[in-house]
């Protein structure tokens, strides 16, 4: 017998509307809007929102929300580009001119199963993360605000699991993760200075690494279609 939704079912979900907006989603985006972003290397590309991922994690007794969105375009006869757009809120917007948010584009820069060695260096006392290439130092990220514990998050991933064009809450998937955040001093193009962001989150469960690094991007250069 087919499974169905009961009357009581329905209703509800008309009242709560969209399940995108059930959760923290700073851009009320939903899955399959498209983003385009006006940066050089980027700007010809139409990126869809494949995932929106709600973090939640507990700090000192406060609860901190923030936002992934992963985005996912495919340019014709090139490879996919994968990136997420990281918004976190601010929290002084009067000190940030009126800015609620800013907002991390990343790019996935390795992944791989648990590994303790790895898993240790993350721990390490200093809060220093070394870029080896060739068993040389090639950069040197370091633990933001001098944090030296991961941070864990209950996140919640929201997609269209079945691909049918609307998402259900029946497809959120909800996972437990730790991460460590670092950054380091870089200059821009143009020769000014600014941060450089890298991320490696840990699935609680399978032990599965990603590293993620980036850098702040100005949010009025992303735009919903």
């Amino acid at each position: 017998m087919a499974e169905g939704k009961t009357l009581w079912e329905m209703l509800q979900e008309k009242f709560q509307g969209p399940v995108e907006l059930q959760f923290h989603n700073p851009l009320r985006a939903k899955i399959g809007s498209f983003i385009t972003i006006d940066e050089v290397e980027l700007k010809d590309l139409d990126f869809r929102v494949e995932e929106i991922r709600e973090y939640r994690r507990d700090v000192a007794g406060k609860e901190f929300l923030s936002a992934d969105y992963v985005l996912l375009a495919r340019p014709l006869n090139k490879d996919e580009v994968l990136r997420r757009l990281r918004v976190n809120p601010l929290e002084d917007p009067a000190r940030a001119g009126g800015l609620t948010h800013h907002a991390l584009l990343l790019s996935l820069d390795d992944e791989m199963a648990y590994n303790e060695d790895f898993h240790n260096v993350l721990n390490d006392e200093t809060g220093e993360f070394q870029v080896l290439q060739d068993g040389e130092v090639k950069e040197r990220f370091f633990r933001i605000n001098d944090v030296r514990k991961p941070y864990r998050a209950k996140v919640a991933v929201v997609k269209d699991a079945n691909h049918d064009q609307k998402v259900e809450l029946s497809e959120v998937e909800r996972v437990e993760i730790e991460f460590w955040d670092y950054w380091r001093d870089v200059a821009s193009a143009a020769g000014l200075p600014q941060k450089e962001y890298l991320f490696v989150e840990m699935d609680r469960d399978s032990g599965w690494f990603q590293v993620w690094r980036g850098q702040e991007i100005d949010m009025q250069r992303a735009m919903i279609v």
